[in-house]
């Protein structure tokens, strides 16, 4: 966590970090990193990113960005879309991510048990994907890593302002808020199906503030987690959520426990309501020598439609998994890696469907080369089964990777799935091609009807590169 800074520092330093960030320094920027990168995607849209990385200032790291996707290949089309971004301890601007309780405002019950959002702060980070982001957002770091000032923005949904603070309270206990102001477009009512009684309540527009807390107390091996937070609109009642998450990291077993609520009033910053309205979810991990075990378990419960309580859905969701890694004096690695997961909708009264899923894998390491042999069965209710077999064969030079997959699908929709891919890397330099198909190749065109021209619209190409300079 970065310390506080006096008031009377603040500014000069504010206007330091931008100048370097900006470029404007000298024997201070040494050790600057430059990492262009450049991909084509099926001829069609190229997407291009810069990353300018300078050095580390006594709060932190600090980077420029620039990132643009345009829809030819043509060099002089204008990008369809553009973004720049800058990030340090004291602002952060552009395409944005949200981490900590300021993620959970915006999907209160989207996450795992062992999510990172519970050990996250509560700020914005830049977004580097290749695809320019849709959210921007800015944040002004008033004290770094204690007080940011927080602006959100997307087309569809406007503009949400805010801030977020931490405040440590003692060497094993730290607080954290978060407040939003907004003012979402409400939602237009889609037509009915009949099933109006399943369907979410409409957010009618208006302003809205939102305002979580989070306390966090550690005690190692564990570390427990509450967040508590709430919404009111001008036109809409209050609601609430929260969530209280138990980790603990020590032998003989890692554990998570997650346990949340979300009110069915309950509306996010953008207008949206919870998709959950209980969750409970757990999940261990433990190792035994070369033998790695998994097990979680999740239930979540949908808002309570407003007909009668047994008609109320739940959802189930179970999985395993278990990972063997053997190696021998010769340098060769043998590993072996297998999980399940089960996942039921149900209500007391009404049809249940089932989802199912098995994988299996073993993979053989020997100098340069590996082998991987999968199969993968997934079905749903009374659907067919979708059953995939996988072979990949990987060849790891000092110079790049060479990769060759090959898949078959048995069932009423036979066919292979092949893909190749070449890397080739360089003290600064990396080139990149990969062919693969989007859908499953038919055993025959002429028993699939498909004409032979169409073909090329089931294969995916990408290619790009990527070059990195040290001033």
């Amino acid at each position: 966590m970065y310390e506080p800074i006096s008031r009377s520092h603040r500014i000069p330093l504010f206007l330091l970090d931008l100048l370097l960030l900006l470029g404007a320094c000298r024997g201070s920027c040494d050790g600057t990193t430059t990492t262009l990168r450049t991909e084509l995607e099926d001829l069609q849209e190229t997407k291009s990113r810069v990353l300018v990385d300078f050095p580390a200032s006594p709060y932190g790291p600090r980077r420029l960005m620039y990132v643009e996707n345009r829809g030819g290949s043509d060099p002089l089309l204008k990008p369809e879309q553009w973004a720049l971004g800058i990030a340090s301890p004291l602002i952060t601007a552009g395409p944005v991510s949200l981490r900590g309780i300021l993620a959970q405002l915006y999907n209160p019950l989207a996450h795992g048990a062992g999510s990172d959002v519970f050990s996250d702060p509560a700020d914005l980070t830049l977004n580097i994907d290749l695809d320019v982001a849709s959210r921007r957002g800015i944040q002004l770091g008033v004290i770094p890593g204690q007080w940011n000032l927080v602006g959100l923005y997307r087309e569809t949904v406007g503009i949400q302002l805010g801030s977020s603070i931490t405040v440590p309270i003692g060497p094993r206990v730290e607080g954290g808020f978060a407040g939003l102001l907004s003012s979402p477009p409400g939602r237009l009512a889609a037509d009915s199906d009949g099933s109006w009684y399943a369907e979410d309540p409409l957010f009618p527009g208006g302003l809205i503030s939102h305002l979580a807390g989070s306390l966090t107390l550690e005690h190692d091996p564990l570390r427990l987690r509450l967040v508590a937070a709430a919404s009111a609109g001008r036109l809409v009642g209050s609601g609430t959520f929260a969530t209280l998450q138990l980790h603990r990291r020590a032998p003989p077993a890692d554990l998570d426990l997650l346990v949340g609520y979300c009110s069915p009033r309950y509306f996010t910053p953008e207008g949206d309501s919870g998709d959950l309205e209980w969750l409970a979810a757990a999940r261990v991990e433990r190792r035994f020598g070369p033998v790695n075990l998994t097990a979680g378990w999740r239930m979540g419960l949908p808002p309570l439609p407003p007909i009668p309580e047994e008609f109320r859905e739940r959802r189930d969701q179970l999985s395993t998994g278990i990972g063997i890694t053997r190696k021998t004096a010769s340098g060769c690695s043998w590993s072996m890696e297998g999980d399940a997961e089960l996942e039921r909708e149900w209500a007391p009264v009404g049809e249940k469907t089932d989802r199912c899923s098995l994988h299996a894998g073993s993979t053989l390491d020997w100098s340069v080369w590996s082998f991987t042999v999968a199969m993968e069965d997934e079905w749903e209710g009374d659907c067919e089964r979708i059953r995939d077999a996988l072979v990949v064969a990987r060849y790891e030079p000092s110079w790049g990777e060479a990769r060759l997959e090959a898949g078959y699908r048995l069932g009423p929709l036979a066919g292979f799935h092949l893909a190749a891919a070449l890397e080739a890397v360089g003290e600064g330099r990396r080139i990149y091609i990969r062919l693969e198909t989007v859908d499953v190749l038919p055993r025959s065109a002429s028993g699939d009807g498909r004409p032979v021209e169409d073909w090329l619209q089931l294969f995916s190409f990408r290619m790009g590169w990527e070059a990195k300079s040290k001033w």
